[in-house]
């Protein structure tokens, strides 16, 4: 967020032949934007090797989840963030909320990765639309890596709580 903002300021006060969509960056720009781009594609590709190699993304597509209806999922979610269990609910779908939960935190480093990417391409284009595109995606993926993580420990701790569920 910091980053994206001392871009848009280094835009406004220093770019030269800088549009709204497309600039002519300075040296320091567009090397820092091609290393960004080359760790945010190192970060985003790695945290996708990691999920294949580790069997999440493969458990991931096979959930039974998968044929709830969303009101339904969003109420096991719900139980699992809160660290409840209410009457009448399949043990066996909760404890498999919480394990998704719990195994979702590579697709944090994903999102990392995309966002170092965003800025990466920000520096290259050297332009206020950019730079504004790359604040927007920085705070969503901020705001996703916060809820991704948290929502993790929360589904941890359900299974940790309800070592009934932990297995399956």
């Amino acid at each position: 967020m910091l980053f994206s903002g001392a871009l848009g300021v280094g835009i406004a006060k220093g770019g030269t032949d800088t549009a709204a969509f497309d600039g002519d960056p300075p040296r320091w720009a567009s090397v820092l934007g091609v290393v960004l781009v080359l760790v945010g594609l190192s970060i985003g590709i790695g945290a996708v090797v990691w999920s294949v190699r580790s069997g999440r993304h493969r458990a991931a597509r096979q959930s039974p989840l998968l044929t709830l209806s969303w009101s339904h999922r969003r109420r096991l979610g719900r139980q699992v963030r809160r660290g409840t269990q209410e009457a009448g609910e399949d043990p066996a779908l909760l404890g498999e909320t919480a394990r998704q939960f719990a195994g979702l935190r590579w697709s944090a480093g994903l999102t990392t990765g995309l966002v170092v990417l965003s800025l990466g391409q920000a520096l290259l284009r050297f332009a206020p639309f950019w730079a504004v595109l790359s604040a927007v995606l920085t705070v969503a993926g901020t705001v996703g890596v916060v809820l991704v993580l948290r929502d993790a420990r929360r589904g941890e701790a359900f299974l940790r709580d309800h070592p009934d569920l932990a297995a399956g």
